[in-house]
């Protein structure tokens, strides 16, 4: 496994084909101001005591120097072996509702939009928690699996996209389902659900669903997305090229508001809390601080450690190909007599 100490210095490398380009124009540009001023068969002659070759050489070697130079400089490291890593944390779900209501832009850009750029920077505040990412609309499935990788779950988060789903509604039951069966741990605490949503047309039992969330010890913090007053739905139209409102069938359009009392539900009855994007702008800060105020329990990964840095290697390469550079002459020595 290979890291990288110093990645703000990777411009260098840059640098490094921008002066190979700048030799390579330079080396044309003098053969033909050469061969203008002189003539093809006298420039020949002029040339004839330069090793052409040997300059070409030379000029490889200086841009070998720089590349290796340039890979010590942004310090790579190799770890030596996977070992286990034991941190502190809790396991964490977040739920995304998909359906077509969340492409609403009552909050800006729009629902979805917003709610994974804000789950994003709470990805980036865990230590040493696992999450993993749910979908769901009509029915849902398990995006990303529990994980320490956080960059890995950062991926998945970015596919997450309205519509993705082709059943349609906003099955909050059957997504807790999904989330209970991802934490996979019998242990009756130490687990955290987080559902993002309209709240819109919930279907499923949720009073069956929330005596296994209790059973299972998880708490759950909901998250609505939207405003009371409701947001038109934009869609493509049939060419797929531009986009209009969701209509219903006497082609009104439809108006797509939040609809708090399912979500403040089932994050009462877990004992965990409801927060609304729109009207509380930290509310990803304030729920990792309800996290961090649970008791946390150890999880083990395995990473690759005992990183060591290897810039040397590539220093001295460098440094080699700069020497023989220095020592090879681009002229041939004239012989005794003139000849």
């Amino acid at each position: 496994m290979v890291k990288f100490s110093h990645l703000q210095f990777i411009w260098f490398l840059g640098f490094i084909l921008v002066v190979f380009g700048i030799q390579l124009y330079y080396r044309r540009l003098r053969r033909k101001a050469l061969s203008q001023f002189a003539g093809s068969g006298l420039a020949e002659k002029l040339l004839d005591n330069t090793r052409v070759s040997i300059q070409r050489t030379k000029q490889r070697l200086i841009l070998g120097a720089l590349i290796f130079i340039g890979i010590a400089l942004i310090g790579p490291k190799v770890g030596k072996k996977l070992t286990e890593v034991k941190r502190k944390g809790v396991d964490i779900i977040i739920a995304f509702d998909t359906s077509i209501s969340m492409n609403a832009e009552d909050v800006k850009p729009n629902r979805l939009m917003r709610a994974k750029y804000e789950s994003g920077k709470f990805i980036n505040r865990l230590r040493g928690d696992r999450i993993g990412l749910v979908a769901f609309a009509g029915i849902s499935y398990l995006q990303c699996p529990l994980t320490m990788d956080y960059s890995a779950a950062k991926l998945f988060l970015d596919v997450i996209d309205a519509g993705v789903i082709g059943t349609q509604g906003t099955a909050i039951a059957d997504a807790l389902e999904t989330s209970l069966k991802a934490f996979k741990s019998r242990e009756k605490k130490h687990k955290v659900i987080v559902v993002i949503s309209d709240g819109e047309d919930h279907e499923g039992d949720i009073p069956a669903v929330m005596e296994k969330v209790k059973e299972q010890g998880a708490v759950i913090y909901s998250v609505g997305v939207g405003t009371l007053t409701g947001s038109p739905i934009p869609v493509k139209n049939q060419s797929g090229s531009e986009f209009e409102f969701k209509r219903d069938r006497s082609g009104r359009v439809v108006t797509s508001a939040l609809e708090e009392k399912t979500l403040r539900e089932i994050a009462t009855l877990s004992g965990g809390t409801y927060f609304n994007l729109r009207s509380d702008a930290d509310v990803f800060e304030k729920l990792y601080n309800e996290i961090l105020k649970m008791e946390q329990k150890e999880i083990r990964s395995h990473e690759y450690s005992d990183y060591q840095e290897r810039y040397q290697l590539f220093l001295i390469i460098g440094i080699i190909l700069l020497v023989i550079n220095l020592t090879i002459a681009e002229k041939r020595k004239e012989r005794a007599g003139g000849e």
